[in-house]
């Protein structure tokens, strides 16, 4: 089954050096999006990138310390995205976030679990 909606895409940009009550604030973040029932969150870890203080960061060997940049995506509904940003400005002391519209389509098995295979790749 096909389930086709519009929606929102946040996108949560964190330096992985960030801290929030002695946890990394990414995983914060995760915990804090589950707790409020939104659909569900994916993190990325960079492999290179700058941010607000313009020091590059850099996934390489010869790094003594990298600082890398860290992406907490989550698609939901514009009035839940919306709803949990009080929260995330709790969370958040330094970072950047976006929303852009999006339209979602899912598959979906016949036992009404999501089927990831459908369509990827």
């Amino acid at each position: 089954m096909r389930i086709q909606h519009n929606g929102t895409l946040m996108r949560i940009y964190v330096a992985e050096s960030r801290r929030y009550k002695h946890q990394d604030t990414y995983r914060a973040v995760v915990e804090a999006l589950a707790a409020a029932g939104l659909a569900g969150a994916t993190v990325f870890k960079g492999i290179e990138g700058f941010g607000s203080h313009r020091v590059i960061s850099a996934d390489r060997a010869i790094d003594a310390w990298t600082d890398l940049p860290i992406l907490v995506e989550v698609v939901d509904s514009d009035e839940n995205i919306r709803a949990f940003l009080p929260t995330l400005e709790a969370i958040l002391d330094d970072g950047l976030v976006t929303l852009e519209r999006v339209q979602t389509i899912m598959s979906q098995t016949a036992a009404g679990t999501l089927d990831n295979s459908a369509g990827s790749g």
